[in-house]
């Protein structure tokens, strides 16, 4: 392949998925995984994110239910927006749009979320996931592309490898890599450099201590949410479409819905009065 091919493939493959995220208080960056036409004009645009990127735009409140005769807990959610970037010459920033957005899932321990895209047409690009239980076959020392609007710029594209699997924060798993990261690139996406598959998400920067008391972020030594951990979230959130075809739209908000009922009915057996 041509340099320059090179050079326009990963600009589809690995700029154009990504969004920057803005909300009330805060930023991040996105990555979108799926985005189809329904075949009756709507379209669905599906963009991952961290949790803690949108986590002050969503409520836990309690609220009567006159059907249950008790108390129950609901998300409230607020919009948030996601900015798509367009480019001239592939490469030139030149501004772009942004949608009003919906939360649609959130796991606060995973630090993921998934939000919709209130689109009326199809999304740019979609970042193509490594396949799923092919994880053994990454190595450290493998080329990676981190891409995220560190600091609210346009997508920034850092590379660097692979260096370390199994690192253990907060009980769940994450991969050190060492493509430059900062604040903002919280959400976005790390690619393979060879195949310009998705394999994390940037999630936290390493710190130290600085002289005056203070915390000085480590750029190079960024800790990923790694693609295993990616797939057991849309898979536990039944949004299993976006990774695999034989799941529906559909049939996946049918499977939620399924599920909720039977919770209520559960919460009918042996209602919670006073909300406890």
């Amino acid at each position: 392949m041509k340099e320059m091919d090179i050079y326009e493939e990963r600009h589809r493959k690995i700029a154009l998925p990504c969004v920057r995220i803005r909300t009330r208080v805060a930023g991040g960056s996105g990555t979108v995984l799926y985005s189809k036409e329904n075949g009756d004009g709507e379209f669905s645009t599906y963009i991952l994110t961290n949790h803690h990127v949108v986590a002050e735009c969503i409520k836990i409140e309690k609220k009567w239910s006159s059907l249950l005769k008790a108390y129950r807990k609901e998300d409230v959610f607020e919009m948030v927006d996601a900015h798509f970037f367009e480019y001239r010459w592939e490469s030139r920033d030149i501004g772009g749009k942004s949608l009003q957005c919906d939360i649609m899932c959130y796991d606060e321990d995973e630090d993921l979320a998934l939000i919709k895209a209130r689109a009326s047409q199809l999304a740019p690009a979609v970042a193509e996931l490594y396949p799923r239980k092919e994880e053994k076959k990454l190595r450290i020392g493998m080329k990676i592309i981190t891409v995220g609007a560190g600091l609210g710029e346009p997508p920034v594209q850092t590379e660097g490898v692979l260096s370390q699997f199994g690192r253990e924060i907060d009980r769940r798993e994450y991969w050190l890599v060492t493509a430059p990261s900062i604040y903002g690139n919280s959400g976005g996406a790390t690619f393979l450099k060879e195949t310009m598959q998705m394999i994390g998400v940037p999630a936290r920067i390493a710190v130290t201590m600085s002289g005056f008391g203070g915390l000085d972020a480590i750029t190079h030594l960024s800790y990923d949410i790694p693609i295993t951990r990616i797939y057991d979230f849309l898979e536990d959130q039944k949004f299993r479409f976006i990774y695999n075809d034989s799941f529906t739209e559909e049939g996946e908000e049918e499977e939620r819905k399924r599920l909720r009922d039977l919770e209520e009915q559960k919460m009918a057996v042996s209602p919670d009065k006073e909300g406890m």
